[in-house]
């Protein structure tokens, strides 16, 4: 297995920003307060002291005063002493990892936890497509993996020999990563026996399993919060229907609740999701005509469209706003500090939204504020066409988006602050190419981002890496 770490690669600066050298870790790889009153008793009237009337004092005989003492000439003053020196935490620096074999590997998802621990899971899958030759050596694996913030490795689980599609990750405050996707064909083992269809796994901050489940047939979207309850999305496959649904899990794997979309048209399918600090639980999706929730009406009949619905902390809808007639997909979704809600996604065509119109479509980037109303849209750097965006907000509310190897920054109010390019490393054809497929942010503003490297893209032997990188600002 390939197994490459560090330095070598630079950021093409598009914005008047300069080029940085991206160096990495060596490569490793391991199997209150108390209430106050409203007010305060009147205190007591103590008792009465009689005090003696003063007495004049009694007459002292004359004495000669004696002589004081001489006081000691003054010495160097000394100088005032120095406030002890703050130490600053060390800047982080930039680093990389490489993983791969003579298969197709690729980096699917990351999540960091909030002491900076990085968790990464990557799908090795035989080479399939036309154009290629199968290799001796390769594999079909997942794999995942935690690093310490510098890069350090911490372990990894390595599950050989399954077909596993869509997997996602997510990690809470107590360092717990959980690992979701779709065993097909085969069940899975992680530890606790079989995993089939749609699972949920959580994992201790050590790697070990901990607890499973099955959420549905299949899983389309996971969201973790910081203590460790889980919101899934996903389908549910009856004798009529793919039927959609939304699941939110506590800590210890218990249902809090499950919305089931019965009414749905068939095409209709919920995909990225998200927890917000209040609890609250965001689902987006593309809607296959009209769809009733709640006994509220969204979409059109007949029409696609696309759609963000906001959940109250017990499941019950706070608010629902479509994009009728949109055709697309919404292929992330973040929420910022105040509650407002970041989508990314791709449209087919004309996109409109706050005063903004993208009249050919594509990628595109979007806010709403907490209660749904419309903010900004961009159309994020992207490599070309077909390629599509994921995204990551950060602790002031910036938004990153990436999309093929381009990252595209905006402030919280949606102006630009330039795009920067990722350049492939270890490059030993000369002739590579890098996909992001996803992007996390960590403390400081720096940024974790994976996906896939091919070197030897001019030939019909090319090979394929998947990669994890840090990124400073």
């Amino acid at each position: 297995m390939r197994c490459k770490s560090g330095g070598g690669s630079r950021w093409t600066v598009m914005a008047p920003v300069a080029a940085l050298m991206l160096w990495g870790a060596g490569c490793g790889q391991e199997g209150g307060t108390p209430p106050v009153a409203d007010s305060e008793a009147p205190s007591e009237p103590g008792p009465t002291l009689a005090v003696p009337a003063p007495q004049p004092p009694a007459p002292q005989e004359s004495q000669t005063p004696e002589p004081l003492p001489s006081e000691p000439a003054p010495g160097p003053s000394t100088p005032p002493e120095r406030p002890p020196e703050r130490t600053m935490p060390p800047a982080p620096h930039p680093w990389s990892h490489q993983r791969g074999g003579p298969q197709d590997d690729t980096g699917m998802a990351v999540a960091v936890d909030g002491a900076g621990h990085v968790s990464w899971v990557w799908l090795s899958t035989p080479r399939e497509d036309a154009d290629r030759p199968p290799v001796d050596g390769q594999q079909r694996a997942l794999t995942l993996s935690r690093y310490t913030v510098a890069g350090g490795p911490e372990w990894t689980r390595e599950f050989q020999r399954n077909q596993i599609s869509e997997p996602h990750i997510g990690a809470s405050g107590d360092g717990a990563v959980y690992l979701g996707g779709n065993a097909f064909l085969f069940p899975v083992d992680f530890g606790l026996g079989d995993a089939e269809d749609g699972f949920l796994v959580r994992f201790s901050s050590a790697g070990e399993p901990e607890w499973q489940r099955r959420v549905g047939q299949k899983i389309h979207g996971l969201s973790v919060g910081a203590s460790g309850e889980v919101l899934i999305s996903g389908e549910e496959w009856t004798a009529e229907a793919h039927v959609p649904l939304l699941t939110r899990y506590a800590a210890d794997g218990s249902v809090r609740w499950t919305r089931r979309l019965v009414w749905a048209g068939e095409g209709t399918e919920l995909g990225a999701v998200a927890l917000t600090p209040t609890g609250r639980a965001v689902a987006t999706g593309a809607l296959d005509g009209e769809l009733e929730l709640s006994d509220q009406r969204f979409g059109a009949a007949g029409a696609p469209s696309l759609a963000v619905f906001m959940f109250e902390p017990d499941g019950s809808l706070a608010w629902g706003r479509v994009l009728s007639g949109v055709e697309g997909r919404i292929t992330g979704v973040a929420v910022r500090a105040d509650g407002s809600v970041v989508v990314a996604g791709e449209a087919q065509g004309a996109l409109r939204w706050g005063g903004t119109t993208l009249p050919e479509g594509g990628a595109f980037l979007l806010t709403m504020d907490s209660q749904g109303h419309e903010g900004w849209l961009r159309r994020p750097g992207c490599d070309a066409l077909g390629f599509v965006p994921s995204l990551a907000v950060g602790a002031s509310s910036e938004v990153v988006a990436a999309c093929g190897s381009t990252l595209s920054f905006y402030a919280p109010d949606g102006a630009s602050r330039g795009e920067r390019t990722l350049q492939p490393e270890s490059c030993e054809s000369g002739a590579c190419t890098l996909t992001s497929t996803a992007v996390g942010s960590v403390a400081g503003g720096a940024l974790v981002v994976t996906g896939h490297q091919r070197d030897g893209v001019t030939t019909d032997h090319w090979n394929q890496d998947a990669f994890l990188r840090f990124v400073v600002p």
